[in-house]
């Protein structure tokens, strides 16, 4: 898909509480939303461009941001949105 690693370990937003749960089958649930997105009539390339936007909303969660001395914009204070430019 569109990330980096599949460890949910990486991604704060997805490892902030428990990451399995034993009821859940997180292979079915995937397949089943999968499928659901095709019963809605999306295309090949829009199922595709969800994956990605998703991914890409984890990757934002990743970076970090520093202060730039005396402005009070900040610049990124990582290597995340390098490693996902494509």
């Amino acid at each position: 898909m569109a990330l980096i690693t599949t460890n949910p370990y990486d991604f704060p937003m997805c490892s902030q509480g428990q990451i399995t749960v034993a009821s859940i089958n997180d292979k079915e649930e995937l397949d089943a939303t999968d499928d659901a997105i095709t019963i809605l009539g999306f295309t090949n390339d829009e199922k595709n461009s969800i994956y990605k936007l998703t991914g890409a909303v984890l990757h934002h969660g990743n970076m970090k941001f520093k202060q730039k001395q005396r402005e009070e914009q900040a610049e990124p204070d990582s290597t995340e949105g390098e490693s996902i430019n494509m």
